[in-house]
């Protein structure tokens, strides 16, 4: 080896040794030949080393001076882009984006997998149901593996490998218990060194996973060489993951076990706090794995299954379940309180207040002070109920009394819905600040909660009424994937029907025609019809009168009590507008007094404004709109004036002549002209906005003048010219006159001042 390393320092040129497979060799004395060439090497050699396993070298002396480059699996995986053009171009195959998207997640980018699965959908009719069905055990998948990798392990590391393949993730003493043996560490070590497809998942390489092909492809073997075993297995792995307070894996291993016993036991325990955290579709797919003859024989875990069913809105599922409890609680007061709690939530969501409330008064009867939990239930039930009734007041009420008792109880899940339904009381009441404030902390708990995709919506309406369009945008979208993601459809179609309002803020009417639709076969696929399919109706007709067109088809459909909006949804007041102009003004003044009596300030803010544009005469108009504007003023309503329409822009021009709320007339004005009531373009919004002095100065700064030629056009000191230069740079957050003049013009500043 001297005399090699002399020999590479005679040559002028770059050098690169590649020694490719190195993971064949077992001759330490090779190793240490290597090792003396890396503790002597030329400077213009480079050492390429390729290998399966992380070579006998010193290796981490190397990386710790920075003298190695490490390629390992991560940075060889074919990204979700390379994926695609190596299957189409490559491969030749005509494939779309989502199944492409999808072999990419089932292979992890792993280039050989790829290709194979490539071999087998050449001859395939079928792709989809192909990569769906993609695994370890596909054909070419598992010749290759069973050849290339696993028959070339010894006895003992294959052992490990089938028997630990039942295993998401990897540990020493799990390995040790769930195969009932000692060493697993050292194993573990060993297949980490040899890239035998696991993954680290942590820094300290205590837990590993397996790729997830080759995790398939060993349980397929396991099964097929050792059926006997695979229940076992899981079993002691529930064993271990129960005793470390896993519970969710724990749950899943003896559900695989099928340790019925057990798994009801743990899915009892851990029910109620996964409920609380909002993991609805987590506890029902774990109780719909059990067998229907456990749940029968036991009264209480059948009522604890009711629970995420009724969170899930499945109601036709959980209805003829609570009768039937009803009937085996009958000698036992405290169970039938329970029973009678979760009835009032259904008939809640069936939207039968008489059966919710006698069924709540009923619970809070049988149900003993200590049942703090239950009672809490049923008073935020209460509330939620009193919401949709629209009574602001009881409802207050009883969601204060529900948020203290989850609070107390540790209901996690309870108290985030009882603080988003005050935040809803709060915006009907027209205390918009105060919602907002109400819906962020409901998102600072857990953006991810299902529940929270309500938090998003009604903020993104809250944004939608300041006119802060984009934001709207933002929020919403959040809320649709929260939505999406909690599978829930009731809150899925409030957000379209935000959407599409703004969808038609914007002009966009044909979008908001497609958003609706989408709206209306959610609803009727889904089957969550009454109130829902009105609203729907409700908004199909806002869209019409927005973009002109008769309503007349429309009315046949209206409730006389549903409308789009989410802060006025009980008023009914699509169905005022769409009524001729000579027959809305009794039917306001009804909507005006209910609004009144209900506390719907909300509402009743849109009612003036219904009035002020259908009024007989400008005085009557002007003091419909003076009632709506000393509302609004103080939470900054925008939306509710610029979506009533052009109707009400002489008005709003006579209020400012009159003095009426003229500032906040003039950001109206702005909002549905862009011009102020003056005829001039709109000035963008800054927190300190420059004085009309200012505004003079800038657009001399703009035309070059020098802080001497502003003065002398502005006759004022030159002192006074540069200090109003120093104010302007400060507001616009630059450093200097040149930054100035740039961002004066980037904002339209100077061309507002010449116009």
């Amino acid at each position: 080896m001297t005399a090699v390393i002399n020999d590479f320092y005679t040559k002028p040129d770059p050098l690169f040794l590649i020694l490719d497979d190195y993971h064949v060799i077992q001759n330490a004395a090779v190793h240490s030949l290597i090792t003396f060439l890396l503790d002597h090497m030329p400077f213009n050699l480079h050492l390429v080393i390729t290998t399966r396993e992380d070579p006998l070298l010193p290796v981490a002396r190397l990386r710790a001076r920075g003298q190695v480059l490490e390629i390992r699996q991560q940075d060889l995986r074919f990204t979700m882009d390379e994926t695609g053009l190596f299957l189409k171009q490559v491969m030749g195959l005509a494939i779309t984006a989502d199944e492409i998207s999808d072999l990419e997640r089932r292979t992890e980018g792993w280039i050989a997998g790829l290709q194979l699965a490539a071999l087998s959908l050449r001859t395939c009719k079928d792709v989809p149901s192909f990569v769906q069905a993609l695994t370890g055990s596909s054909r070419f998948i598992l010749d290759f593996l069973m050849e290339e990798v696993v028959e070339r392990q010894p006895p003992n590391i294959r052992e490990f490998l089938l028997k630990t393949s039942i295993l998401d993730r990897l540990t020493a003493s799990l390995c040790d218990t769930v195969l009932e043996t000692s060493g697993s560490q050292e194993l573990l070590q060993l297949l980490d060194q040899a890239n035998l497809f696991v993954v680290p998942l942590d820094q300290n390489r205590e837990w590993f996973r397996y790729h997830r092909l080759f995790s398939e492809l060993l349980r397929f073997r396991l099964r097929a060489a050792y059926p006997e075993l695979e229940s076992g297995l899981h079993r002691r792995a529930g064993t271990w993951f129960e005793e470390q307070g896993y519970v969710e894996e724990a749950v899943h291993h003896v559900l695989e076990g099928e340790d019925w016993q057990s798994a009801g036991r743990l899915i009892q325990q851990a029910t109620t706090d996964y409920l609380k955290l909002g993991e609805v579709h987590t506890v029902i797919n774990w109780f719909e794995q059990l067998p229907w003859s456990l749940l029968q024989a036991d009264p209480k875990l059948l009522f604890d299954y009711c629970w995420p069913l009724l969170l899930a809105s499945r109601y036709d599922r959980v209805e003829p379940l609570l009768t039937q409890l009803e009937q085996m609680a009958g000698e036992f007061p405290a169970f039938l309180g329970e029973i009678y709690a979760a009835q009032a939530f259904l008939a809640r969501g069936l939207n039968d207040p008489v059966r919710m409330v006698e069924r709540s008064q009923r619970a809070l009867q049988l149900l003993p002070e200590s049942a703090a939990h239950s009672r809490g239930i049923v008073g935020f039930n209460l509330g939620l109920a009193y919401w949709h009734q629209g009574c602001m007041q009881k409802s207050e009420q009883v969601l204060t009394e529900a948020l203290q008792a989850a609070r107390k109880t540790e209901n996690h899940y309870a108290a985030l819905t009882a603080e988003i339904f005050l935040g809803r009381v709060y915006a009907v009441r027209g205390e918009l600040q105060r919602a907002a404030e109400a819906f962020k902390h409901a998102l600072q708990q857990g953006e991810s909660i299902p529940i929270n995709a309500l938090a998003y919506m009604d903020l993104a309406a809250l944004q939608y009424e300041w006119n802060e369009l984009d934001d709207c945008e933002k929020t919403l979208q959040q809320a649709v994937s929260l939505s999406k993601r909690g599978r829930n459809d009731e809150f899925l179609t409030g957000c379209l029907l935000l959407k599409s309002r703004l969808q038609i803020a914007r002009g966009d009417f044909d979008s908001a025609e497609q958003t609706l639709q989408l709206a209306k076969a959610l609803v009727r696929d889904t089957g969550i019809e009454g109130q829902m399919a009105a609203r729907v109706e409700a908004a199909r007709a806002y869209l019409l009168l927005s973009g002109g067109k008769p309503t007349e088809n429309c009315n046949a459909k209206l409730f006389d009590q549903a409308d789009g909006h989410p802060f006025y949804r009980f008023l009914g007041l699509t169905a005022a507008r769409c009524m001729p102009v000579e027959r809305s003004a009794e039917t306001l003044m009804q909507l005006s007094e209910l609004a009144q009596e209900r506390d719907w300030a909300y509402g009743l803010i849109n009612v003036h404004l219904i009035r002020a544009v259908c009024a007989k005469n400008q005085q009557e108009g002007l003091a419909a709109l003076s009632a709506a504007l000393v509302l609004a003023e103080a939470e900054r309503f925008i939306r509710s004036f610029v979506d009533t329409g052009e109707a009400l822009l002489p008005l709003l021009r006579t209020a400012a002549g009159q003095n009426i709320c003229p500032d906040y007339v003039k950001r109206i004005l702005v909002a549905m002209t862009g011009k102020d009531q003056a005829g001039r373009k709109a000035l963008p919004d800054m927190v300190d906005p420059l004085s009309e002095r200012e505004l003079e100065v800038m657009s001399l700064v703009c035309a070059g003048l020098s802080n001497r030629e502003i003065a002398e056009e502005l006759v004022i000191s030159t002192g006074t010219a540069k200090t109003h230069v120093h104010n302007i740079c400060g507001k616009l957050g630059v450093r200097n006159r040149t930054e100035a003049a740039m961002k004066a013009r980037e904002m339209g500043l100077v061309q507002n001042q010449i116009s």
